[in-house]
């Protein structure tokens, strides 16, 4: 793909199953999509090395789960709001995008297939309401307990969608994981040290549901574009559209803030919108190219889980026995949809 060196070679295509579907977790998070291997690309271009596949996924979803982390302390000390924090995240990384994509792809990095720009339009709307759903549960209820539920819920999510909206089969696995996942979500929220977060609590698990519900719509709709688009337009654009929709709400908010703190808030911001985000992403798609959609969806669980530890290890968000049986229990409905082994396993 495009963040990929073209100089190594081979006759032969991508191995069967290699980033040729999608993963419901992770991917998503920046496009929706997993095609690691762009149809504008020659397949003779491509040599298949699954350890450094896997090396790369593992990278990016680690990198994704200090976002929390830094946002959570950006809230905690400052008066910035998640929707600037969202805006700046994407409006960084959009022009980045663009300028990876021309570096390896010329001008034809600008051109976009016929009837594909209304797909990415609601991309962009979808990546805004994720993100600034995301932070403000964030913002709420902390880093690790948002990340879980909002990342854990939405492949369940995306089947269940998948089973309303497009007559796809409800099977006894996907009935099983949405079980476990109500009820890791509902152990999450009961426990004592939820409890323990006060009036914010109700208002964090929403903005957290409502992110993970735009995180599903998100990966459904980006399945119409993923076989014409790159994944680096994809995410070039779609941040792009996400930051402009955010202009509006941003002008009545102003740059106050932002300028205040801006001894805290500029390096913090300027880490997020350049390591978790673009970095991450190129990891991502990067790795995508060397490894299975199967072991890339392992590799993302390292996200939520990641968060969950750095929060309990930087910020002191414990989440108790509850809370560790109900992570546990999203991690295993995830891994349940995603993990045809496991899924027949244990979830039938």
């Amino acid at each position: 793909m495009g963040s990929m060196s073209p100089a190594t070679t081979t006759t032969h295509a991508p191995p069967r199953g290699v980033a040729s579907g999608y993963s419901v977790i992770g991917a998503d998070r920046a496009t929706g999509i997993c095609t690691g291997y762009s149809p504008d690309m020659p397949a003779g271009h491509f040599r298949f090395t699954p350890g450094r596949g896997m090396a790369l996924v593992a990278v990016a979803a680690l990198l994704w789960s200090t976002t929390g982390v830094v946002s959570r302390v950006l809230f905690e000390q400052t008066e910035i709001s998640p929707l600037m924090v969202a805006f700046i995240r994407l409006a960084v990384a959009a022009p980045l995008f663009t300028a990876i994509g021309l570096l390896h792809q010329g001008r034809g990095f600008l051109r976009l297939p016929p009837a594909t720009g209304h797909w990415l339009l609601l991309l962009g709307l979808a990546q805004a309401g994720f993100q600034v759903g995301y932070l403000s549960s964030v913002e709420k209820i902390g880093a690790g307990l948002a990340t879980l539920i909002a990342l854990c819920l939405a492949p369940v999510l995306v089947a269940l969608l998948g089973t309303l909206l497009l007559g796809e089969a409800l099977t006894r696995r996907v009935l099983t994981a949405l079980a476990l996942a109500i009820a890791g979500t509902a152990l999450l929220v009961i426990s004592p040290q939820a409890m323990d977060i006060g009036e914010g609590l109700w208002a964090g698990v929403g903005y957290g549901l409502f992110a993970a519900g735009v995180y599903a719509a998100f990966t459904l709709i980006s399945r119409h574009a993923a076989d014409h688009v790159h994944p680096m337009q994809s995410a070039a654009l779609g941040f792009g559209v996400g930051a402009l929709v955010m202009v509006p709400a941003l002008s009545m908010e102003g740059l106050a803030p932002l300028i205040e703190t801006a001894a805290l808030t500029v390096p913090a911001l300027a880490y997020l919108a350049l390591i978790p985000t673009t970095l991450g992403y190129v990891c991502f798609f990067s790795g995508l190219r060397h490894t299975t959609a199967t072991i890339s969806s392992i590799l993302v669980l390292l996200e939520p889980l990641g968060a969950a530890l750095l929060a309990w290890a930087l910020l002191g968000e414990a989440l108790g026995p509850f809370g560790l049986l109900g992570a546990i229990m999203l991690t295993v409905a995830v891994m349940g949809l995603t993990v045809p082994g496991f899924a027949r396993r244990l979830l039938g």
